[in-house]
């Protein structure tokens, strides 16, 4: 299978009318990316692939603006009035010259793994059929107009991405679309002029966005994961802040800005996930003008910055290290000052607290630390 290469077609000249927007689907955005180019990141992930033509209609303003735009593993060209024209120009178009297979995989499907092109090429080959596809049983009731309900266990749902003998599939397109056949996918076009067709359990997450729900639910478990960690030294004082309500004691923190320690800790994990960087970057402890820097205005910027990206917190799980002071009586106000600073419900955001039982600074009581984990989710 390493010395085999897969000829990979996205047709995406379609409108896609059922979505409801001017812009096509597979233009929308999810998670930071458009859906399209979620749809290419994966595809191009697989050691199979080395070539991915791209069909787009004439008239196509959106595609310049894609990051793969410029790849040089990618041909974008002209398709048809329909999937099935457009797969059909991409297979006869010079760049797909040389290919013993090839894989066509719906624009609007970004949830896939790049592991399924394996299993359908092995598929292909151990079946000796012309054509691989997933397939998903159908759970729920299954009616029709004339016959009323049918038994759904004589049915099944079909999936892209499909793996075909390439030949074959160009044969097979050809004559039906010669006969003005209405052709779904190409397992279809094959089975209809007698090539051998054979199918993989695939995924219920590999959802084809049709309608905008489509794109909510894709956009509610697809979430961005981000890491943080702080530590700070502790001095002689009055209070230590933590996620913005002060705490009395008689410590306060040796910092460059007000040495929050919980909220500096949180927004690294922001800008961790949304892959931008870390607090450093734009608040250097070398800049004279973040000397007592609030920690609530770093915290503004990195909503801010996710507020750009058409990002929103989904939940924050966090964990405060420190031997004094005690966090359990000041919880309760720990929680609402945060949710108030991160503008999300106190029931998304975990808070606890541990110590370091007496080991290294922290155990010494000379030192406080926070690690947090942050999840981001589309809006």
């Amino acid at each position: 299978m390493k010395n085999k290469s897969i000829l990979a077609i996205i047709p995406a000249a379609g409108v896609g009318h059922r979505f409801g927007e001017e812009k096509p689907k597979q233009y929308a955005k999810l998670n930071t990316f458009s859906v399209i180019e979620n749809t290419v990141k994966e595809l191009l992930r697989s050691n199979l692939i080395d070539k991915l033509i791209i069909t787009v209609s004439e008239d196509n303003k959106y595609i310049k603006n894609q990051d793969f735009y410029k790849d040089s593993m990618i041909k974008i060209i002209y398709g048809g009035s329909s999937r099935a024209e457009s797969v059909y120009k991409a297979l006869t178009n010079e760049h797909a010259d040389g290919y013993e297979y090839v894989l066509i995989h719906d624009a609007a499907r970004p949830n896939f793994s790049h592991r399924t092109i394996n299993d359908l090429f092995k598929n292909l080959i151990d079946n000796d059929s012309y054509g691989a596809f997933p397939y998903i049983p159908i759970s729920d009731s299954l009616r029709s107009e004339k016959l009323g309900t049918v038994n759904k266990n004589d049915y099944y749902l079909a999936q892209t991405p499909q793996v075909c003998k390439f030949n074959e599939l160009k044969t097979s397109l050809k004559s039906c679309i010669s006969q003005g056949l209405e052709i779904p996918d190409e397992s279809f076009a094959l089975e209809y002029c007698g090539f051998s067709v054979s199918k993989l359990l695939g995924s219920r997450d590999n959802i084809k966005i049709t309608y905008k729900d489509d794109l909510k639910l894709l956009s509610k478990f697809n979430t961005r994961t981000g890491t943080g960690y702080d530590v700070h030294r502790y001095k002689e004082g009055d209070g230590i802040t933590l996620g913005g309500f002060k705490i009395p004691c008689e410590y306060s923190i040796v910092a460059h800005s007000d040495g929050d320690v919980l909220l500096h800790s949180i927004a690294d994990s922001i800008l961790g996930a949304a892959a931008i960087g870390d607090i450093g970057i734009f608040f250097s402890d070398q800049d004279k003008r973040n000397e007592g820097l609030e920690s609530k205005k770093i915290i503004e910027f990195c909503l801010k910055k996710i507020e750009l990206m058409n990002l929103e917190i989904y939940n924050i799980d966090t964990t405060i290290i420190c031997e004094q002071p005690k966090i359990s009586p000041f919880r309760t106000n720990i929680l609402q000052s945060l949710s108030e600073i991160l503008n999300i419900s106190k029931s998304n955001i975990g808070l606890k607290a541990t110590t370091a039982e007496k080991l290294g600074i922290i155990g010494k009581n000379q030192a406080i630390s926070v690690q947090s984990l942050v999840n981001l989710k589309n809006k």
